[in-house]
């Protein structure tokens, strides 16, 4: 018992034994109570604190094997999603299979219109089939709508097929950081939406003061946590920019943390950063440098180590993307920018154009005490007026007297600056001595009046407009004008005037003020409402958030200049013409004001397109929704389309996207058929004969030169309006006749036109012979009584034929149209294209309309939009390929069929990915169950007990608690002695 009792029981007290005894006894009892746990529970751990280090890696494996039991289920789910899928594809690929087959009979030119009838109803069975299919649900969603799995993928609108849902794939963990698509989109399988027309014109979004950093250098975005060092060549300041969120809090944090000594000013300007030592610049050398290994300076393309000494630091442009919330009216340029800066803080105010572009680049600012401009006293603070005016102002000044009747106000002669702060002093003299002089040297306009107060104030008025610096007109804002009024002798050297800064050069800002009151929030106010421009408070030369605008501005602040605007003003008004499913709808961008405002707009509206961003974040892309439907994206009389670069007939349109890619084909162009020697020989009127060999003649000012390096000055050879024809004049003078024979073989003078087919000569009692271009033209253009040949061999784009056209006609001019698309020709009387032969091109082109030969309008001629965009599905294939069968044609019934083979291909490859994945969840889910196992075993180890051991130790501590007893029991047994 020395373990229980560590000492002779009978040298301690009675109090002391009972403790450790029951002390004893209850740790006993816990080890059992413990052990008859763990045995019951079979865990080693059933608190955290039986064992720390165990019960923290315990956690960190039931932790793991939770995460695995939610894969496994990711899993099993994608299995059984991608299971129905594929069963889907099957049927799909079935169906294509039937019409394949059943459709390939009625090919040909000899089916009956019975048998097209038939074919018709089977294709309508399949594409109801195929529509079914294809909006096929499993546990509730939709099999083929992408990431959208609530929504119905297909529906039909107005016989046509649209596709509702978008071609992202769901997507789900099959192991940690191992994503699989656990979906495939309708756009993958059937087709869904066109090939997008993507916008072929940089945005270009103006950078603004709460720009992003993240959106900067095209989305690459500034790396966070960086810091920049500025310096003036001796003092170095530290900024940290990593609390910095847009582009203004960069150039706030810059500007607050100047290098010792220095003050440092920060603009924002529409595509960058610049960066200038203000003040005292006396042996400055503005450096800016990277912090360490950072690249901070650089990603904000102001990193200069050199320096550039007191000069400004111009900043690389940032190239920020475009986003969402990026307002319409900052792209596709910059607009014009200034600060208007006044001395103190709190009422610096940052000035924008209202539109983009160099119109308002140069524009002066200038405040002006509007107390000078009237006789009523001026304007008080909270009135403030801004006008915008393009032209030169003249100064003008307010010059009041005593009395009743008797105010003028005077008016500069000469435009401009220079009458400026012109000092109106009144004099007194003796009477008939009445003047006005001005003082260019002293800037002073003296108006010297009778002491007797005998000058009138017409008198007055007559003298300032007789000495002609100034124009005096009455001032009526307070009085009635008297002309009779005298002037009091007593106002001499009392009443005075002053143009102060109310004269200005063209294109100024003029914000008349109450100076020494009006704050810049109230100026703001002002400009804003006169609309030219907009004005914000400059938050860098704040004091804090509640201060900001509150400052009195300057009277005499120094002339402000915008600059920076650039490019254009995206034109929301006009909007885009959208053609789908064979109607036009116009969408207007008016009430627009951020990118996402014009994506709803697009997204929202009946055309069923699909709108949205492109990757690079530079434009946006359009695509179209409906299958079996041609789609085409216009102008809506305005540049809109151009403008976000989605016009889908533009100069840059290739010729080769024309007719479902067909194409737009034109003769081989100028081609003289030559023999070896003489092509045709020439006899002038005095009977000379000239041999005329054009071989190597490749043009037809080669041809012009052959024949007068032939014949010398006796016939001259030219070309004839409209520039694509032959002329031949005889200079002779003879009595015979001019005539040309064609040699033997050659078929040069036919070709030129100068001699008939079938024919060998041809003669002229004149003195010219024109030929013609028939035989090297695709159409004519008649206009004026004059045809005009157009040759398109070689032509590429829809520029190639505008500039062709140009090139030849005299009096029509071709351009894009200005609504739609397609190429008019217009003016002013009427005007014919005519197929050359059996030429399709003006056919083609959409000129000329299918099957027939000519076509006249009066002035304005416009071709159809033969640039025919399609969405590539199957329902686009079946749809086409009936619509082929009920007109009959051959072509396009061919065309529709070689679709289905691609739509048979597009299946396959689906069903090939979803057989991948499915594969791939397989093996994966193969490896979590066995890291399962795994990890069970070791969380097994860590807090599972050890049953045969356990029920060991708890006999062993029973055994030792009832000895523990007898001895408790033995000990306290109590005697008289006990009493003693």
């Amino acid at each position: 018992m020395a373990g229980v009792i560590p000492i002779s029981s009978n040298r301690v007290s009675g109090y002391l034994l009972r403790s450790r005894l029951t002390q004893q006894f209850q740790t006993d009892q816990l080890d059992l109570f413990r052990l008859q746990e763990q045995i019951a529970t079979g865990q080693r751990i059933v608190l955290p604190s039986d064992d720390g280090p165990a019960a923290l890696r315990a956690i960190s494996l039931q932790r793991l094997i939770d995460r695995k039991a939610q894969l496994t289920s990711n899993v099993r789910i994608g299995q059984q999603y991608l299971a129905a899928s594929d069963t889907a594809l099957q049927d799909v690929a079935t169906e294509l299979s039937k019409l394949k087959g059943s459709t390939l009979g009625v090919a040909g030119t000899l089916t009956t219109d019975e048998q097209r009838t038939t074919a018709i109803e089977e294709i309508n069975t399949y594409l109801e089939s195929l529509v079914n299919i294809a909006n096929r649900q499993y546990q509730g969603r939709y099999l083929f709508s992408g990431s959208l799995s609530s929504t119905q993928p297909y529906s039909y609108v107005d016989g046509y097929v649209v596709y509702n849902g978008d071609s992202q794939n769901i997507q789900n963990y099959a192991d940690l950081g191992v994503l699989f698509d656990a979906s495939i989109s309708g756009q993958d399988v059937f087709g869904g939406t066109s090939a997008q027309v993507a916008g072929s014109v940089d945005l270009n979004p103006q950078l603004e003061m709460s720009t992003s950093l993240s959106s900067l250098r095209n989305g690459r975005g500034i790396a966070p946590g960086g810091a920049i060092q500025i310096s003036d060549g001796n003092n170095v300041s530290t900024i940290d920019i990593s609390g910095a969120k847009t582009i203004g809090d960069v150039a706030r944090l810059i500007q607050e943390k100047p290098p010792t000594g220095r003050e440092i000013e920060v603009n924002i300007t529409p595509t960058g950063l610049t960066l200038q030592f203000v003040g005292n610049t006396t042996t400055a050398n503005l450096i800016v440098s990277e912090v360490g290994s950072g690249t901070t300076a650089r990603e904000l393309g102001i990193l200069n180590t050199t320096g550039v000494g007191t000069a400004q630091l111009t900043g690389e442009d940032l190239s920020p993307k475009i986003l969402k919330t990026t307002q319409l009216d900052d792209l596709l340029g910059a607009k014009a920018r200034t600060t208007i800066q006044s001395a103190g803080n709190d009422n610096n105010i940052l000035l924008e154009a209202s539109a983009n572009g160099t119109s308002f680049n140069g524009v002066t600012v200038q405040f002006v005490d509007d107390e000078l401009l009237t006789a009523g006293g001026g304007l008080i603070a909270g009135d403030e007026v801004a006008q915008y005016d393009a032209n030169a102002r003249a100064a003008s000044a307010a010059l009041s007297f005593s009395g009743i009747g008797n105010d003028l106000i005077l008016t500069g002669s000469t435009t401009g600056t220079s009458l400026n702060n012109v000092q109106i002093v009144v004099t007194s003299v003796t009477p008939g001595n009445e003047s006005v002089v001005y003082d260019s040297g002293a800037n002073r306009l003296t108006v010297s009046v009778a002491s007797d107060g005998s000058t009138t104030v017409e008198d007055i008025r007559l003298a300032i407009n007789a000495e002609g610096t100034f124009t005096a007109q009455p001032d009526t804002t307070v009085e009635t004008y008297n002309a009779a009024a005298t002037i009091d002798a007593a106002d001499a050297g009392v009443i005075q005037g002053n143009t102060g800064n109310t004269g200005g050069a063209a294109r100024t800002l003029y914000v008349r003020i109450d100076p020494g009151t009006t704050t810049a929030n109230q100026v703001i106010e002002a400009i804003n409402a006169e609309g030219t421009f907009t004005a914000t408070v400059d938050l860098n030369d704040s004091s804090s958030a509640d201060r900001a605008g509150t400052g009195v501005v300057s009277l005499t602040a120094p002339v402000s200049l915008t600059a920076g605007g650039a490019g254009e003003t995206l034109d929301q008004a006009s909007g885009l013409r959208i053609v789908n499913g064979g109607k036009t709808y116009n969408v207007s961008f008016e009430n627009a004001e951020t990118v996402e405002d014009m994506l709803n707009v697009l997204n929202t509206s009946e055309a069923n397109v699909l709108a949205e961003i492109n990757a690079e974040g530079t434009g946006i892309n359009i695509r179209s929704r409906l299958n079996g439907s041609d789609f085409q994206i216009g102008e809506n009389g305005g540049d809109t389309a151009t403008q976000l670069g989605v016009r889908t007939y533009g100069r840059d349109t290739s010729l080769s996207d024309f007719n479902y890619g067909v194409g737009v084909t034109s003769g081989e162009g100028f081609q003289v058929p030559t023999i070896t020697g003489t092509d045709f020989t020439i006899r002038t009127s005095d009977g000379q004969e000239f041999a005329i060999d054009l071989t190597g003649s490749e043009t037809l000012a080669q041809v012009v030169t052959a024949i007068n390096n032939a014949t010398g000055g006796d016939i001259t050879a030219s070309l004839a309006v409209p520039g694509n024809v032959l002329q031949i004049v005889d200079n002779t003078a003879g009595a015979d006749d001019f005539t040309i024979t064609r040699a033997e073989g050659s078929l040069a003078a036919q070709y030129l036109g100068l001699v008939p087919d079938g024919q060998t000569s041809v003669s002229t009692s004149t003195n010219t012979m024109v030929g013609n271009d028939d035989s090297y033209t695709d159409f004519t253009i008649t206009f004026g009584g004059q045809d005009y040949g157009i040759d398109l061999s070689g032509a590429k784009t829809v520029g190639d034929v505008i500039d062709r056209i140009n090139a030849i006609t005299v009096g029509v001019t071709a351009q894009l149209s200005e609504t739609g698309n397609g190429i008019t020709l217009s003016g002013a009387g009427p005007i014919t294209v005519t197929r050359q032969g059996e030429s399709e091109t003006a056919e083609l082109l959409g000129l000329i309309p299918k099957g027939q030969t000519t076509i006249t309008a009066n002035d304005e001629l416009t071709s159809t939009d033969q640039n025919f965009l399609e969405n590539d599905s199957v329902f686009s294939t079946l749809i086409r390929l009936r619509d082929a069968l009920t007109d009959n044609d051959v072509n396009a019934i061919e065309r529709a069929l070689a679709d289905v083979n691609a739509d048979v291909d597009r299946v396959t490859f689906a069903r090939a990915e979803v057989g991948a994945v499915a594969k791939g969840l397989e093996l994966s889910q193969i490896t979590l169950e066995d890291e399962q196992i795994q990890l069970k075993t070791a969380l097994s180890e860590e807090i599972d007990v050890d049953l045969v051991q356990a029920i060991s130790e708890l006999t062993a501590r029973q055994i030792a608690m009832q000895a523990n007893l007898q001895v408790t029991a033995n000990i306290l047994q109590l005697s008289l002695l006990d009493f003693i």
